[in-house]
């Protein structure tokens, strides 16, 4: 008892000040964190809100967790229980599986790996409540489980955190590379690149001599779409594509870029074709005058450039191009 004592006497923050917290305050908590998942959502651009709206799924059901877990402590402050811990992380997955299915009401697909990233949020937070609990670093093994409690908790958060940092680092390198929209250096020159509409189980994959091999599946429109490249395109001449084509046939490759104010209307775009000889590198030179006055009726916002799609012409046949850069002179 006397070693007991003396590891909470020195254990400064523990959970009395959670404790004190209302139990009907954190009982209505949960449905209203929950409902946040269920009927709020982020726009799908620019690709940080997306990353953002995923990582409210960790840290709603963290404080979910949290909430279970204090109202289930307080019955009993003074003996621990490790089945409140497994409780609350239970719950807490079990909701988040609830609001997957409840999100066919908004016109969202479930998706399992948002349970996931619900369960790693509550894990995450968990954990974090262990070290500060009285009842679990008391004892001569106190110090050993809030270390592993802390351990686990920062690896879990760190994990959790990952994506926004990689996204982070990926628009800091998409700024650094400016005017220089592609070149494929890097994993980061990758992040802002997608298959086309149409080609979407096309594989995308850079040679040791930075190119982009794009394969082109047997359907009209495969390609590739850089979405989100630097927006600001004013001060500049021309886009420069450089591509090579090395197939034995020649590749009829379209241009397309959309501003902010597209309408998804073929018109309401620039649209340029291109013809790249047999086994040959070509240098695409486009007059940001012509990709201007793309739209039919408007001028094209150059401020606020949204996409630049590479992609085959529909009657092309099935084959491979390489890209070896983009860039603004």
């Amino acid at each position: 008892m006397a070693e007991a004592d003396a590891a909470n006497r020195g254990h400064r923050f523990d959970l009395a000040w959670l404790e004190r917290l209302p139990a009907p305050l954190l009982v209505a908590l949960i449905p209203a964190l929950a409902s946040l998942v269920v009927f709020v959502s982020l726009p799908a651009r620019p690709l940080i809100f997306h990353v953002i709206q995923k990582l409210g799924h960790p840290g709603v059901f963290a404080l979910i967790a949290l909430a279970t877990a204090l109202v289930l402590v307080r019955r009993d402050p003074a003996q621990l229980r490790w089945r409140d811990y497994l409780f609350a992380f239970v719950f807490a997955v079990a909701v988040g599986g609830g609001t997957e299915l409840a999100q066919i009401v908004t016109h969202r697909d479930p998706a399992l790996a948002d349970v996931g990233l619900d369960a790693r949020g509550a894990f995450c937070a968990l954990c974090f409540l262990a070290a500060l609990d009285r009842r679990v670093v008391a004892g001569p093994r106190g110090r050993l489980a809030r270390g592993l409690a802390v351990a686990l908790g920062s690896a879990l958060a760190i994990v959790i955190a990952f994506p926004l940092g990689y996204a982070g680092a990926a628009y800091a390198n998409r700024a650094a590379n400016f005017p220089v929209l592609f070149v494929p250096a890097s994993a980061l020159d990758l992040y802002f690149l997608e298959p086309g509409a149409s080609s979407r189980e096309a594989a995308i994959d850079t040679e040791a001599r930075f190119v982009l091999r794009v394969p082109l599946a047997a359907r009209s429109n495969s390609g590739i779409s850089l979405v989100e490249p630097s927006p600001d395109w004013r001060g500049y001449g021309r886009l420069l594509v450089d591509v090579t084509n090395p197939e034995s046939v020649g590749l009829a490759l379209n241009v397309r870029v959309d501003d902010r104010g597209h309408d998804r209307r073929y018109d309401d775009r620039y649209n340029g074709s291109f013809e790249i000889a047999p086994l040959a590198r070509r240098v695409l030179s486009i007059p940001l005058g012509e990709i201007e006055s793309g739209p039919t009726s408007r001028r094209m916002d150059m401020a606020h450039i949204q996409k630049l799609v590479l992609f085959r012409a529909p009657d092309g046949a099935p084959g491979t191009f390489l890209v070896n850069r983009i860039s603004l002179d």
